[in-house]
């Protein structure tokens, strides 16, 4: 057969990129040098505003297109769908002033779902929630069919708030209409799942699971459910179990070849029923190894095929897409398998887009490029492409033959004004290899700009880990672009970088898992690119309170700290994690090590705090008593609340806008590189 080709056009002044009247202007912040380095520093405007397209998706039948586009003339981003055909028309706008939209996904081919932020009061507390919201593609009728179902039943926190959900299976072969969705009431933790017709708009519930069980998988095929998770005693000890449904009687079998225990933390899940045979099973697991990769277990013969369906050497597979085709109802296997790999990367293996993916690829070298085909077998795609200095740009792949240029989500930013990020390694102290990505300022080069200031930047989780590309966050630009060094250690703890180095932060908060970032620091500066006289660490939710416990480490070998959303207290966090007693022995037995809130008299170290006040997921009484611990034994501290901001992105313009300049006027002011050991004393009063 003879391999598909794309035919990759360029957009003239009369293409469809003016639709959505984008400003493709540079703005441009101050220059300023560092050594001989010439910079142009990205301006927090670039990262707090709103992106002017945003999370574009295509209906299952490839017609109809949506997304989010910012206007100048709004409040929020607006809701917006155009008709694939038709893109030289103006789309279906729809605008709010109650709520914010922060992402779409189309139900069906004639209906759109969108997710919001809505304000809410109890009491006195005023703090949002996420509503969703159907609409169809006119903008004309709005229900909240997942927000009241079954709302009689549901506690007085759910009815107000809203509802949690999951979809288990986005439509069916047998009816691609239909959707089963899991629907959680926040404040019991009870799930009803239920079916939801999006041609209809009709809401069936079909099963309903407690606090210690839930329902993970519906079938492809006809979207009956066929994977149940629950966790089970024994001895003291919890057991992840994992039933399956058998096809012939109904009934749920368990299968102990799927269940592990909780504390041995066994990666381990279900992905769907892909293959031609019903009984193949297809899992993505580390069983064996130090990377998941993708297994077929037979549900009827309780066995696993000898050899990996899809594996890295090096890095962990973690899900696969299906070659369902719903037009003929039938399913031919995987399409394709997802590499977490420095940058996560979707790889076909049809034959049709295999083909596709290595001919935009071509185009695009050094880039992430994501496909998204609709759902039909019509040649349409979303293509998104991105790397650590592009914000990214969405594509209209057309017939599986012509890419045009829809929009790019900040043409605001000049790429060259950015700099590079590279994936490296170094040995921590006792020889276990950390990944790490660095960004170093646009131009900068070592033999003639010598050692530059160093941010060692970790990230949250700590059950998390970075990806070599765009930063959502905006964090490693705006720092590089300022002329720093910026490398973010993807220490001990990390997860996705295998079992042997996640498993290796257990109870090694605030010592292991912070020598790995100080060490790297370390090898920044044997590099000879790092100075070692201007140093600091930065962090956000547990890279913050690596941030905090680096202010109280003895020795520190950082100028200064800047936390965000950190945790000071390990004992209130593990009482947290620990008050569930499943959550207890999962991950709540891990969090153990040097807790920074009994150590402040070894403060030596000044350290900047901020922290949303409506942050409840790392609350903000840790940075408020962590800054009254660090002043009663007069250590240099400075603390900021920003009012109404949670703990998770999406963050609004005005958070961005004061949390980034913080970050700014802490780094380059007085208290970090610039400061004496004033104020500091050399030896913490005992």
């Amino acid at each position: 057969m003879k391999k598909p080709t794309l035919e990759l056009v360029r957009l003239g002044k009369h293409a469809v990129a003016g639709l959505f009247a984008l400003t493709l202007g540079v703005i441009s912040g101050p220059e300023a040098r560092a050594q001989g380095l010439t910079l142009t520093p990205l301006p927090i405007e670039s990262i707090a505003r709103y992106p002017a397209i945003d999370g574009i998706v295509l209906s299952p039948d490839g017609r109809h297109m949506a997304g989010l586009v910012g206007r100048p003339d709004q409040r929020w981003p607006v809701v917006a769908i155009w008709r694939v055909d038709a893109l030289s028309e103006p789309p279906v706008l729809i605008p709010s002033r109650e709520m914010r939209p922060r992402q779409v996904a189309f139900v069906g081919n004639d209906n759109l779902l969108f997710f919001a932020d809505q304000p809410v009061e109890f009491g006195s507390l005023r703090t949002f929630t996420v509503q969703a919201v159907v609409t169809d593609l006119q903008g004309r009728n709005f229900t909240q069919p997942l927000g009241g179902a079954l709302g009689a039943g549901r506690s007085e926190a759910a009815r107000r708030s809203g509802v949690t959900f999951s979809v288990l299976q986005a439509g069916n072969l047998a009816n691609p209409d239909e959707y089963t969705i899991g629907i959680g009431d926040p404040d019991t933790g009870d799930v009803d799942v239920v079916t939801f017709n999006a041609r209809t708009m009709r809401m069936a519930q079909v099963a309903s699971t407690g606090t210690n069980s839930s329902y993970s998988l519906a079938d492809i095929r006809d979207g009956r459910l066929m994977v149940r998770n629950s966790v089970r005693s024994e001895a003291g000890n919890w057991r992840s179990v994992i039933e399956i449904r058998n096809r012939a009687t109904g009934a749920w079998e368990e299968h102990a070849e799927l269940s592990f225990m909780l504390r041995d933390r066994l990666a381990l899940g279900p992905i769907g029923f892909f293959d031609p045979d019903p009984n193949k099973l297809f899992v993505s697991t580390a069983r064996g190894g130090n990377n998941r990769a993708i297994f077929v277990y037979d549900v009827s013969t309780r066995t696993w095929d000898a050899e990996p369906a899809f594996s890295s050497p090096n890095y962990d597979v973690v899900g696969i897409t299906p070659d369902a085709d719903y037009d003929a109802g039938t399913i031919a296997g995987p399409r394709s398998y997802i590499v977490d790999g420095p940058a996560r990367r979707e790889v076909f293996v049809d034959a049709f887009w295999s083909g596709v993916q290595r001919t935009i690829e071509a185009r695009f070298p050094g880039s992430d490029v994501d496909i998204t085909p609709a759902r039909q077998r019509s040649g349409f795609a979303i293509v998104t492409v991105s790397n650590a200095r592009q914000a990214p740009a969405y594509y209209l792949l057309k017939n599986g033959r012509e890419l045009q240029l829809l929009g790019q989500s900040r043409p605001w930013i000049d790429p060259a004004t950015l700099g590079e990020m590279t994936f490296v390694r170094f040995n921590a102290r006792d020889g276990l290899e950390i990944p790490a990505f660095l960004t170093l300022p646009p131009g900068y080069d070592r033999q003639r700009d010598g050692r530059i200031p160093v941010v060692v930047l970790p990230h949250g989780g700590p059950w998390a880990r970075d990806y070599l590309g765009w930063d959502s966050s905006g964090w490693p630009q705006f720092l590089s672009s300022r002329g720093y060094a910026v490398i973010q250690p993807q220490y001990r703890g990390s997860e996705g970088w295998g079992m042997s180095l996640w498993r290796a932060g257990d109870r090694e908060w605030g010592q292991k898992m912070s020598d790995d970032n100080d060490d790297a620091l370390t090898w920044l500066v044997e590099q000879q690119i790092g100075d070692p006289e201007r140093a600091a660490i930065f962090g956000y939710s547990y890279g913050g309170f690596a941030a905090i416990a680096a202010s109280v480490r003895p020795n520190s070998p950082y100028n200064c700290a800047l936390s965000g959303a950190g945790v000071s207290d390990i004992e209130r966090l593990g009482n947290l994690w620990g008050a569930n007693r499943i959550q207890r022995q999962f991950q709540g037995w891990t969090v153990a090590g040097m807790n920074p809130i009994r150590n402040v008299r070894n403060g030596n170290i000044p350290i900047l705090l901020y922290h949303g006040s409506h942050d409840r997921q790392a609350d903000t009484v840790h940075s408020r008593e962590f800054y009254q611990a660090m002043r009663s034994a007069g250590r240099q501290v400075e603390y900021h609340e920003i009012r109404s901001m949670w703990h998770q992105l999406p963050w609004w313009p005005e958070w961005h806008r004061e949390t980034l300049g913080l970050i700014d006027g802490w780094l380059s002011g007085p208290n970090c590189f610039g400061r004496g050991t004033a104020g500091m004393p050399e030896t913490p009063p005992g």
